[in-house]
């Protein structure tokens, strides 16, 4: 809804602000070449320009000028600073021979950047709460606003599907084997029906950044196996590979000395 009034849009719950330019904004400034710049044909070039007035206002969006300017001549729109000793313009000649562009030459005009929003909107986070979080029924407001906040903050630590098993890049697992070659065994065959669902199971887990591919010497043989419900458990078959994994040691202490 539009309150003219109050000069705002309601949306969503939210009020947004309305603002006009006003007569100093809407004013135009043009941008004059600083030195005689040569485009070659079918060429692109930054040329230096100057504002033709200062002190209009500071941030602008350079456009191609008002002015009838060379043909097959383009001048990109770019965010500038006037500020700046010099105001660099993007020009593009597509004719097929060369154009020139004389000191003092009008190649562009600045329209002053203005403001919409004057205050970042700050929407609800709860937006942005995944729905397998968002049942919680059997609380009062209260209770549901300090859950929603708590879930809000640590979301990441929840699984949303069975793909998402999460990441952790603070170290690095190590499989310590000694001085053992590199054992590569040979996958096993599989029946037709077996290998279809085998190489969907691989896709899966590489789209999902679960595993990637890898053309080191270790391989170990797959194995599928039936779950309860029907469907398939990928499993590595990695007894030859533990067999030369030399263990690590963490005796714990006793019980009644801790």
């Amino acid at each position: 809804m539009v309150d003219l009034e109050k000069k705002e849009i309601r949306t969503g719950g939210e009020e947004i602000p309305l603002f006009s330019a006003s007569a100093e904004d809407s004013k135009f400034c043009s941008v004059l070449a600083k030195e005689k710049t040569i485009i070659p044909a079918r060429s692109e070039c930054l040329i230096q320009g100057v504002p033709e007035a200062s002190g209009k206002f500071r941030y602008a969006v350079t456009d191609f000028p008002s002015q009838v300017s060379q043909k097959g001549v383009l001048v990109a729109a770019t965010l500038v600073d006037l500020k700046k000793e010099a105001i660099p313009v993007r020009v593009l000649n597509l004719d097929h021979k060369p154009k020139t562009i004389d000191n003092g030459a009008v190649i562009a005009t600045c329209e002053p950047v203005v403001d919409i929003v004057a205050r970042p909107q700050g929407f609800s986070e709860s937006l942005r709460l995944p729905s397998i979080l968002e049942n919680l029924e059997g609380l009062n407001e209260e209770q549901r606003t300090a859950v929603n906040e708590l879930l809000q903050e640590f979301q990441n630590l929840f699984s949303t599907s069975d793909s998402d098993v999460g990441r952790c890049n603070m170290t690095q697992h190590r499989i310590n084997t000694g001085n053992h070659p590199p054992i590569k065994q040979y996958p096993r065959r599989l029946p037709l029906a077996k290998k279809e669902e085998a190489e969907r199971l691989v896709k899966e887990m590489v789209d999902n950044g679960i595993i990637e591919e890898s053309s080191g010497p270790w391989a170990s043989p797959i194995v599928l196996v039936k779950k309860k419900d029907g469907s398939t458990r990928f499993c590595v078959d990695y007894r030859k590979l533990n067999e030369i994994t030399i263990k690590d040691s963490y005796p714990l202490p006793r019980i009644d000395d801790t």
